[in-house]
């Protein structure tokens, strides 16, 4: 005997090993695959339900076809974010972070990161020991690059807890502005664009991220009918 929520579950696992559609995504293909079977039915009354299921299946199309269909309606909100993330981040190494002690002028976003990454490598014991927040705080542009090698995966398992990295990062960096690392500590309006917008960057990331796990979601479990 057909069994059509047999042979929707069926045709749905397919679907999730051979495309890279998200659950929601499925479940919006599910309900219109569903009905598409409920109007066969309805159109031809002697319809047999495998058969109208059979239609219903080939009306809706393969999945690499599925893929293009959800990519022309528009990229996802979360992507909005992560492109604006990922610019203001790149921007921001070009653009001045502090002033320059040394001399009079400022000191731009790569130069900062390449001092800190120096000193890192040079005296890593007193760089954690004596400036912890500093030296962390240097080490979260790895943790932003972290982000482009899971967003390659087609099926994320880790992005909550690297929206949550993310977004504890930006609230770290917010140190500089606080004042709580040292030897730097100057009042907000001390601070260059290009600082600003190096913390908006991780927070912008991190709203991505965590947008695009809301995406990935297990869907609620639809109520099979007795």
């Amino acid at each position: 005997m057909f069994d059509l929520d047999a042979e929707v579950r069926r045709w749905r696992r397919r679907q999730e090993r051979r495309s890279s559609l998200s659950p929601r995504e499925l479940d919006e293909l599910e309900d219109h695959l569903r009905a598409r079977v409920d109007l066969e039915m309805e159109i031809n009354r002697v319809l047999a339900p495998e058969r109208a299921f059979a239609i219903a299946r080939r009306e809706l199309g393969k999945p690499a076809a599925l893929e293009k269909e959800f990519a022309k309606a528009g990229k996802p909100r979360w992507r909005r974010w992560l492109v604006a993330g990922w610019a203001m981040f790149a921007v921001s190494f070009v653009l001045p972070v502090v002033p320059d002690w040394s001399a009079a002028g400022w000191v731009p976003g790569w130069g900062a990161a390449t001092a800190t990454l120096g000193f890192l490598i040079l005296e890593p014991r007193e760089a954690f020991v004596g400036a912890p927040l500093h030296a962390v705080s240097g080490l979260t542009n790895f943790l932003m690059l972290a982000t482009l090698l899971e967003l390659r995966a087609a099926r994320p398992r880790r992005t909550r807890w690297l929206a949550g990295l993310v977004g504890c990062a930006a609230v770290l960096n917010l140190q500089w502005l606080m004042g709580w690392a040292e030897p730097v500590a100057l009042p907000p309006l001390g601070m260059g664009l290009g600082y600003w917008m190096w913390v908006a960057s991780f927070f912008s990331v991190a709203a991505a991220l965590w947008m695009r796990s809301r995406e990935w979601a297990p869907a609620t479990p639809k109520r099979v009918s007795a």
